[in-house]
């Protein structure tokens, strides 16, 4: 990757005399930013543009470039890529579009592409892409004329959209931001979000990274990348909601849709999730100051009505207003001209005149141990503060330094003072408390998980792993789906408690399992139609003896044409059921899942979910997060349910799918949990498999 940041040559290909030639402008940009490298330009009809040769061919270009740049019609870069390959030329950027987008001509083209890069070992960024940008050394490479340069600074921007990468890239033109690099990934055809977020982890030059996806090519290494990042990642999604091309076929497929998977991504990995590119600014500017390592704030402000509406925006965003210590409101209070005004915390400082006063009072604030951070609101309409108000605003980001908690400064001034910060203090700042507390609240998300251990799930031994292997070879040797004592025999296999279950073909084997086992029972149909049974009639509940038996028998006998058998089972009273599923993203790989259980479960979504295999540990955290999960606790008389038998469960299911890559989606549910609090078992399961043939 260094040599698309750092060539020390660069080849522009596509480039005419021409006054609305494309090419130019990225020769432009090269020789206008102070691009230090060698510029050889390139198109068919030679010339010359600003003191460079165009050459007709790559092949005629004196040496090897380190980096190509191609902008031309699609259907001549597979030949512009061979003569790269040719040339000794293994980096290339693909601006031009033409490819996939444009239908079955364009995936020819990609198809040659490919081809070619593939025979000379070229790698590229792109097609269909703005460019890339290194402000440290002037390679600005984008096919837009850039008026000026962007402000140097260490947050990199990596986006699939070249608009939204350049929007935010502008955006960071302010105090204590800047751009460091800026990669516009277009198609992702070669290079992808995975291998630049890799570069960019190690960069020494970046800080912060910014990265804007329609998509994910390598969600599941992206999601590995970004656990193991010591940098913030701010990721801003969109597309957010594509339209399924398949029908969800289990109750975790329609629960498990591709937004919410993201967001259990960025929880797993530590990646801050906004939804615009003003949020990703705010949480970019949240991010550059110490971080937040708890919710405890303290306001300091000048107008009594912005601290109204900065108390307000703590109960939002789950902040607390701790009592300030008496030394400091006595230390404020000494400062009051007339002493009209109330202290406590948010405290408003509006009877104090001298500023350098307040650094003083914040200084203190800090030293207060159970005070993690404090927004302090200036209101200011006078132009003989201006100078003054630079100064306190640059000692208290020394404070913040200093003591390592963050001070949220908010500059309620007017436009023509904010006009003169942006360019005489060199730390970020916002314009009004709404900002600021967007950006510590998404700042403390990210802080908090850096407390936490790493989520990384150790490679354990999954000793039941034969046993699953052996019983999807079965399944794949039949041809078709498992149905439902399949996969309860898959259950028992891996050591996940059922209830007493047999299967059963004609009656005279019901009735003897239905007095082995002992009334009441349930009869569930096993028949390659059946999905979900209790929508179509194929269960029959709390049977309590032989004669209700042969009925419910005969009943769902004549309902269905392809019974294949019948699954008894012995009926079980529970309060409390639970959902464990799991499904194989295709992004992102095997995703776990759990959720208050029964029927009603998609109606309710109560689901945590985690990307698979899962710890323990992590299993708890998710039954945690379960808006229902008070239930589990004692309740109604009832004991605390045994959470064992569910985290069991999870972590059993979690692992099952890591190391079967041929089960696709798994759904048990429900999985009751004793009233007594000693047990907890599955009654029903449903399993889909890849490789073999839907019924």
């Amino acid at each position: 990757m260094e040599k698309y940041f750092y060539p020390e040559s660069t080849v522009v290909v596509g480039v005419s005399e021409s006054e609305d030639n494309l090419g130019q402008d990225i020769i432009s940009n090269l020789v206008n930013f102070g691009y230090s490298g060698k510029i050889y330009a390139v198109g068919p009809k030679g010339g010359s543009i600003m003191g460079h040769k165009i050459y007709t061919s790559v092949l005629d270009v004196p040496a090897a470039a380190d980096l190509a740049v191609i902008l031309t019609p699609a259907r001549f870069i597979p030949e512009i890529m061979t003569q790269c390959g040719k040339k000794g030329i293994k980096h290339a950027v693909i601006e031009s579009a033409g490819f996939r987008e444009m239908g079955k001509e364009g995936y020819r083209v990609e198809k040659d592409l490919l081809a070619a890069s593939k025979r000379f070992g070229i790698r590229f960024i792109g097609p269909n892409c703005v460019g890339l940008i290194n402000t440290l050394n002037g390679l600005y490479v984008p096919f837009i004329e850039l008026p000026s340069e962007f402000k140097k600074g260490n947050v990199s921007v990596m986006s699939q959209s070249g608009g939204i990468g350049l929007s935010l890239a502008e955006r960071l033109n302010n105090p204590g931001l800047g751009l460091s690099k800026f990669v516009s990934m277009g198609n992702k055809l070669n290079m992808d979000e995975a291998d630049i977020l890799a570069y960019l982890i190690k960069d020494p030059h970046t800080a912060v990274i910014y990265c804007y996806l329609e998509d994910f090519k390598r969600g599941r290494d992206f999601a590995d990348i970004a656990l193991r990042s010591s940098k913030p990642i701010i990721l801003h999604k969109s597309n957010t909601n594509p339209l399924s091309h398949t029908i969800a076929r289990s109750h975790t497929a329609a629960l498990a849709v591709d937004d919410k998977i993201v967001d259990v991504v960025c929880t797993h990995a530590g990646v801050v999730r906004v939804q615009s590119i003003e949020e990703a600014i705010f949480a970019i500017k949240g991010i550059s100051m110490p971080l937040l390592y708890g919710k405890n704030l303290a306001i300091l402000s000048r107008s009594g009505g912005h601290s109204v509406v900065a108390a307000d925006m703590c109960a939002t965003y789950g902040f607390n207003l701790p009592q300030l210590h008496p030394g400091i409101l006595e230390e404020a209070k000494s400062h009051f001209r007339a002493g009209v005004i109330n202290i406590g915390n948010p405290l408003d400082l509006g009877d104090i005149f001298d500023l350098h006063i307040y650094s003083q009072i914040a200084e203190k604030i800090l030293q207060q141990h159970d005070i993690h951070g404090i927004v302090y609101i200036h209101v200011s309409q006078m132009v003989i503060e201006n100078e003054d108000s630079i100064q306190l605003m640059k000692k208290l980001t020394e404070l913040s330094l200093k003591y390592d908690k963050p001070i949220a400064i908010v500059a309620e001034v007017p436009l023509s003072f904010q006009q003169m910060l942006m360019e005489k203090i060199t730390h970020s700042f916002f314009m009004d408390p709404v900002e600021a507390f967007r950006a510590l609240a998404l700042q403390y998300r990210y802080a908090s998980f850096r407390q936490k251990k790493s989520h990384t799930v150790k490679e354990v031994a999954f000793p039941l792993q034969d046993n699953a292997k052996i019983w999807i070879e079965e399944i794949q040797q039949k041809g078709r789906q498992p149905l439902l004592h399949e996969a309860l025999d898959l259950l028992d296999r891996l050591g996940i408690p059922t209830a007493t279950w047999r299967m059963v073909t004609s009656f005279s084997e019901a009735r003897k399992a239905a007095n082995e086992m002992g009334y009441p029972v349930v009869i569930k149909a096993v028949a390659p139609s059946l999905l979900h049974k209790s929508d179509q009639g194929g269960i029959a509940i709390n049977v309590r003896n032989s004669e209700s038996l042969e009925k419910q028998w005969e009943e769902i006998h004549s309902r269905f044409k392809d019974i294949i058998g019948i699954v008894l089972q012995k009926m079980i009273f529970a309060s409390r059921e639970i959902i464990v599923g799991a499904k194989r993203d295709p992004s992102f790989g095997p995703v776990v899942l759990v959720g208050m259980g029964g029927i009603m479960v998609e109606v309710m979504q109560d689901v945590s979910m985690r990307l698979a295999p899962v710890s323990e540990d992590e299993a708890n955290e998710m039954i945690d997060q379960l808006q229902g999960a008070k239930v589990l606790g004692p309740f109604r008389g009832m004991k605390a349910a045994d959470r064992r038998a569910a985290v069991q469960c999870l972590v059993e299911v979690s692992h099952l799918m890591h190391h079967i890559p041929e089960i696709q989606e798994i759904d048990v549910n429900p999985l009751i949990l004793s009233d007594d609090g000693n047990d907890g078992m599955a009654l029903d399961a449903q399993i889909i498999c890849s490789n073999v043939t839907s019924q």
